[in-house]
């Protein structure tokens, strides 16, 4: 039989420092992306890079262009003439300290990585992946519960083993022009450094299938996403209990479910090598199976189509839609500037005026700059995001509806379930303006971000009650934080990365108290040994 293996199909997914190396590599030639949404495939890479010239590359872009390269083909550990397969275990040690446990930490507990993960990539000829990665992980709920100025990715208990591991299994297809995807994995949509406003790698993982077909100038994808949902365990609860509610004027007292779903699909495109422009359309539909007519891939998914086909939740609605809208343009080497639009509701004056319980406004805004610069062995990159998000984006008006991620912690007998928004991890209701800087060589990561925050009063619960047409946020007394954050990354070995951070927080109004004052200082150490 003839040799049907070449190259391994590879997936880059979320959070990949590969991203870094590609979007520094991207923006110096002052072009933008097409698409910049991972999980991104092997072929996917190779179109973006096709249109970049490595002779016009300074040295350090240079060699991370070869390294990028190099890495979409990873090393074998086993090939036959069909099948391969690689493995690669890695370490990793960190502890964090914080001297204010009533302030949240500056590197969320979601960044910490698994003391122990081995995974393995299982390569069908050259177009097939599948990939598991077992790990040994602790609970990201010991982070803030029980309150404490410790944290550590060290499960030295049973309870704090991670038992939802592996975080990331999927198996994946693809070629030139069409990739599949369909498992647990991260997920971004955006060029977002603070986060993105429509789907973001803010949730620890998604469980999805995603189909994209692509070019240079043109993309679509379609992403489907399986969201359980319970409103309330033996911990933290996603309704407000300052306000009493009915589940169900009717009779239904839906509490949760499993058959809650996320449906969205992209359409993205580049003109002149400058101009991106990227537009999607979504809706969660809160309670039901899925669903053939969702899976249309030019379906209007606006729930306007199928709201009266589900029942109703304390008077509320089990769809709600998300449309986004996100542009880029490299308007010099080096520079870009991008913003992204989202909304889950508009509410005209018309609607305002003759419905009273016309859902309020949900809508929010990025805008933001980069500049990527080279010198000697150094690539210098910088960023500058504006953020503001009104108090119903997001949340809409059932819990079910709303754009919330859920999962449940190892042990539902003392640990909350855990809730996060898989827009901008900042979520609604606050503005946020931030600048960072990053410097690097081949062995050395020496970055600082500073962020100022005003927040609200509306959080993760759900809230309808106090929905008003005319709120604006920030809400109430908002709360105000200024944080600064630096890190350093040293590759003291090709297999050992030493790491460290340091920061503090200052916020003025803390929980929305008016005149309440918290300061925090936060270090962290980490080890990470690969091989």
């Amino acid at each position: 039989m003839a040799p049907l293996f070449s190259d391994p199909f590879t997936m880059i997914s979320a959070g990949d420092p590969l991203l870094e190396d590609l979007r520094a590599i991207v923006r110096s030639q002052g072009k933008s992306f097409l698409s910049l949404t991972p999980p991104l495939s092997r072929d996917e890479v190779l179109v973006i890079l096709d249109d970049i010239d490595p002779d016009l590359l300074s040295q350090p872009l240079r060699l991370r262009y070869e390294h990028l390269l190099d890495n979409l083909f990873p090393q074998l550990s086993f090939e036959t003439e069909n099948f391969a397969f690689a493995v690669h275990g890695r370490a990793v040690l960190e502890g964090r300290y914080r001297s204010n446990d009533d302030v949240q930490w500056l590197k969320q507990d979601n960044t910490s990585q698994a003391v122990f993960s081995l995974p393995l990539h299982l390569f069908f000829a050259d177009r097939i992946e599948l990939f598991f990665e077992p790990a040994i992980a602790a609970d990201p709920w010991y982070y803030n519960n029980p309150v404490s100025s410790w944290g550590t990715n060290i499960p030295w208990e049973e309870a704090r083993f991670d038992l939802n591991v592996p975080l990331r299994a999927y198996t994946a297809a693809g070629g030139s022009w069409w990739n599949f995807q369909l498992g647990r994995d991260k997920v971004s949509f955006g060029p977002g450094k603070t986060g993105n406003l429509a789907v973001s790698d803010n949730p620890d993982y998604y469980d999805f299938t995603r189909l994209s077909f692509f070019g240079k100038s043109f993309k679509y994808s379609l992403f489907i996403s399986q969201m359980p949902m319970s409103l309330e365990g033996n911990g933290k609860s996603l309704i407000d209990t300052n306000n009493p509610f009915i589940y169900n004027q009717n009779g239904n007292d839906l509490k949760d479910t499993t058959n809650r779903y996320f449906y969205m699909h992209r359409f993205d495109m580049r003109f002149f090598d400058r101009l991106s422009i990227g537009v999607s359309e979504g809706v969660m539909v809160g309670n039901s199976p899925l669903e053939l007519r969702y899976l249309n891939p030019m379906m209007i998914f606006h729930s306007f189509f199928s709201w009266e086909d589900y029942f109703g939740w304390d008077g509320g609605d089990l769809t709600g839609s998300l449309l986004s809208l996100d542009v880029e343009w490299a308007f010099l080497p080096g520079w870009v500037l991008y913003g992204q639009l989202v909304m889950n509701e508009f509410s005209t004056p018309y609607e305002k005026n003759n419905f009273p319980d016309q859902p309020p406004t949900g809508m929010g805004y990025l805008l933001g700059a980069e500049y990527v610069h080279s010198f000697s062995d150094w690539i210098l990159s910088w960023y500058a995001e504006v953020v503001y998000t009104e108090p119903f984006l997001y949340m809409l008006s059932s819990p079910f509806a709303s754009m919330i991620w859920m999962r449940r912690s190892s042990d539902l007998g003392s640990k909350d379930l855990r809730y996060k928004w898989f827009g901008h991890k900042e979520g609604r209701d606050m503005f946020l303006a931030a600048i960072g800087v990053s410097a690097r060589t081949e062995k050395l990561l020496l970055s600082l971000d500073i962020s100022f925050k005003l927040q609200g009063e509306h959080d993760i619960h759900w809230d309808w009650n106090k929905a008003q047409n005319t709120q604006t946020s920030p809400s109430g007394t908002p709360e105000t934080s200024t944080r600064i954050l630096s890190g350093v990354s040293w590759k003291i070995l090709p297999s050992l990365t030493l790491s460290g951070h340091f920061g503090g927080t200052v916020i003025n109004n803390a929980k929305n108290n008016k005149g309440t004052r918290e300061y925090g200082m936060e270090a962290g150490l980490s080890a990470a040994y690969s091989f």
